[in-house]
C-alpha cells in the first residue's frame, strides 16, 4: 500500500484507536492496528476482540493494500513528526516507510491476514439512545465502576448495568447502575417512548471508559445504538462497538427505596464539598476517612491525622429523624456531590448502615455509600 495524508489527520485516528488496543495480551497482534488503503481513502481498525473501532480519512492512495502496525508505537512516531504531509508505503508485510519531508521512519509488520476481523454487524437492529444522555449517565456513575486492580472477583461488577422500565405517571425510562460493593450509583432518564431490555445488559469497564472518550469529543453527527448484545457509536468517520457482557448484575433495588432511611438531611451540595475538601487535605492515606456528626440543624465533620492535626467544619442542614455520628471515605462523598447543584438529600439508617444521597429538586440520580470504621 503507499498513500499521503496529513500529519494531524494521521496523528487523530491513531489517538482515537489507542484504548481499543491490548498491549497485554498474550496475541501480540491485539497490539497492533490494521490499516487498509483503498479507492475511498485509509482505515484504521483496532480491537481487543471485546471493543472495536474503525477510523476512516479520504486521502491519496497511489496503491491498494494493508498492513498491521504496532498502535502504540506507531502513534507516537507520528506525533513527534514534524506538521505537513506524510507518505506511507509497504514493503510487503515486513516494514513500513514513513516519509515526512527529509526524516524517514521505517517500522515493523504483521501480517494483516493475522488480524481478526473487526465486525460492525447488527447495527440495523436494536434502538438508538442521544449521545447526550448516556454520557450524562456515565458520568454520574463511572466512579464506581471498580477498576482492574481492585480484588473483587464478581466478574459483572467490572461493568454499568444498562436497564429499562417504566412508571406510571412517567412513562418509560432507562437506568444505569455500577458498584464497587463499597458504594452503588444509579442514574436515570425517561424517555418520550418504552424499551425493553429484559433483565438489562452490563457494559464491561473497558467499554463504558471508550465510549465516554469517544462522546468527550463533541463530534457532529454522533449516535448511540443499543443492541441486545452490543453498543454501537457512530459519527463522521468513526465506527465503534462494545461487547456487552453475558452475566447477572446484583441486585440493588433493597437499598434505593427512600422509605427505608428513617434519617433525612438536607444540606447545601457546595457548603458541603468545600468542607470536605479541606478535610480530604487534612487526612492520611491510611485513614482516608471524615466522622459526619449530623445534628438538629448542624452537620460537623472531623477529620484527624496524627502527623498533622484535625480539623472541624461545622455546616448548616435541616435535619429529620434521630442525632447520630457516622465515618465516610470523603472522596466516595465527594464523587456524589461533583453531581448535584443546590441542595443534596442524605439518607441514613443507623451509624453502621448504608447512606443514600439525592440530588434534592426532581433529580434522577442516587448515590449509596457504606461508612467506614474511624
Amino acid at each position: 500500500m503507499k498513500c499521503s495524508i496529513p500529519k494531524s489527520a494521521l496523528q487523530g485516528m491513531l489517538g482515537k484507536v489507542q484504548g481499543f488496543t491490548e498491549r497485554k495480551s498474550t496475541l501480540p497482534i491485539l497490539s497492533h492496528v490494521l490499516m487498509e488503503a483503498d479507492d475511498n481513502g485509509l482505515r484504521v481498525k483496532a480491537t481487543d476482540l471485546h471493543t472495536s473501532i474503525q477510523v476512516s480519512f479520504a486521502c491519496e492512495v497511489e496503491e491498494h493494500g494493508s498492513c498491521a502496525i504496532n498502535g502504540k508505537g506507531f502513534f507516537e512516531v507520528v506525533r513527534e513528526l514534524p506538521d505537513g504531509m506524510l507518505t506511507i508505503r509497504t514493503e510487503e508485510y515486513t516494514k513500513a516507510h514513513i516519509v515526512s519531508g527529509d526524516i524517514k521512519t521505517h517500522m515493523n509488520l504483521m501480517d494483516p491476514e493475522e488480524y481478526p476481523v473487526v465486525d460492525f454487524t447488527g447495527m440495523e437492529t436494536g434502538f438508538s439512545l442521544d449521545p447526550s444522555v448516556l454520557k450524562s449517565m456515565i458520568d454520574s456513575t463511572i466512579f464506581s465502576i471498580p477498576s482492574s486492580s481492585d480484588d473483587d472477583t464478581k466478574y459483572t461488577l467490572a461493568g454499568a448495568l444498562l436497564i429499562t422500565g417504566t412508571e406510571p405517571d412517567q412513562g418509560g425510562f432507562i437506568e444505569m447502575v455500577t458498584t464497587d460493593s463499597k458504594r452503588l450509583s444509579i442514574a436515570r432518564h425517561y424517555l418520550e417512548h418504552t424499551l425493553s431490555m429484559g433483565d438489562g445488559i452490563i457494559v464491561p469497564r473497558k467499554g463504558v471508559h471508550e465510549l465516554k472518550r469517544l462522546m468527550d469529543l463533541k463530534e457532529e453527527d454522533s449516535s448511540i445504538l443499543l443492541t441486545e448484545d452490543s453498543i454501537f457509536f457512530s459519527s463522521r468517520g468513526t465506527i465503534a462497538t462494545v461487547r456487552l457482557i453475558d452475566g447477572k448484575f446484583p441486585d440493588y433495588r433493597g437499598v434505593i427505596g427512600l422509605d427505608g432511611y428513617p434519617i433525612y438531611i438536607r444540606i447545601s451540595s457546595a457548603e458541603l464539598m468545600n468542607a470536605l475538601r479541606v478535610c480530604s487535605a487534612m487526612v492520611s492515606d491510611i485513614s482516608n476517612c471524615v466522622r459526619f456528626t449530623f445534628k438538629k440543624g448542624l452537620t460537623m465533620l472531623y477529620a484527624h491525622n496524627p502527623d498533622q492535626g484535625d480539623a472541624e467544619i461545622p455546616v448548616k442542614c435541616s435535619h429529620e429523624g434521630e442525632e447520630l455520628e457516622i465515618n465516610f471515605n470523603p472522596r466516595y462523598v465527594m464523587d456524589c456531590l461533583s453531581h448535584i447543584d443546590g441542595e443534596a438529600g442524605i439518607r441514613l439508617k443507623s451509624s453502621q448502615g448504608p447512606c443514600l444521597i439525592t440530588e434534592e429538586g426532581g433529580g434522577e440520580r442516587k448515590w449509596v455509600i457504606m461508612p467506614m470504621r474511624f
